[in-house]
């Protein structure tokens, strides 16, 4: 369970990387100030809050409703709660924010509606990076269907794969306005990077056990890795931003 734990904290860690000009982007937009409270929703290991505050936002609340993993990476200020149920005072932020949860969701709607309920008056709810999988582009061909079959994985375990594309509509139900949507900009990289590629078979093979034969698996990572070291592989699914106030 312990390594588990820590294989995620570093994935998590990874997603969090892959924010950080949209958030600094959104940031700059609210006109967010680093002694603003800020609560995250869904903040398992901690890495976005461990990475805001290094960065010197200093009042941070987080909130999962997994306390092992709570317990493993303590946060200056944890909840254990479920985030259709928040715990929390009305009026309590000037930004709640959550980050790939709401595809994990089985009611994002009333999720959202908690967290507008959570953020001050003028205050902002943030939905940093969900996930559209219908959109999904691999390469090369021959690996469409590893794109299918993870795709048909995570259905499988609960995700809405396609929620990203509807941020825009279910923050207007929650009931904030001035809603602004975009998609995160893929990283460019300009030679083969060991680190992020073994990562992401990491997941897919935690992904697809139990679907795909270890053979399988193991052909399509070596056909993957041959044409990454070639410059060709791609495995993009676009990740939306959302934001929205609270008025």
């Amino acid at each position: 369970m312990l390594a588990d734990i820590d294989f995620w904290h570093r994935r998590y860690a990874q997603q969090v990387s892959w924010s950080l000009e949209a958030r600094r982007y959104i940031f700059n937009k609210i006109g967010l100030e680093k002694f603003d409270p800020i609560l995250e929703v869904g903040c398992g290991s901690g890495a976005l809050l461990s990475s805001l505050y290094q960065n010197g936002y200093a009042q941070l609340t987080g909130l999962d409703i997994d306390l092992h993993i709570l317990t493993k990476f303590p946060m200056h200020c944890a909840i254990c709660a479920d985030a259709h149920a928040l715990p929390i005072a009305s009026s309590s932020y000037t930004v709640v924010i959550c980050h790939f949860l709401l595809l994990w969701l089985s009611h994002p709607h009333i999720a959202l509606k908690e967290m507008r309920r959570a953020a001050q008056l003028g205050g902002w709810v943030i939905a940093l990076a969900e996930p559209d999988y219908s959109a999904r582009v691999d390469n090369p061909p021959e690996l469409l269907f590893l794109g299918r079959a993870q795709t048909k994985a995570l259905i499988a375990q609960g995700a809405n794969v396609t929620i990203g594309a509807f941020l825009g509509e279910l923050f207007e139900q929650a009931g904030l306005v001035h809603i602004e949507t975009g998609i995160i900009q893929p990283k460019e990289f300009s030679s083969f990077n060991e680190n992020d590629f073994e990562m992401e078979w990491a997941v897919l093979r935690r992904d697809l056990a139990g679907y795909i034969s270890p053979q399988k698996m193991r052909s399509w990572y070596h056909l993957d890795r041959r044409a990454a070291l070639r410059g060709e592989s791609i495995h993009y699914v676009p990740i939306h931003f959302a934001f929205g106030q609270k008025i």
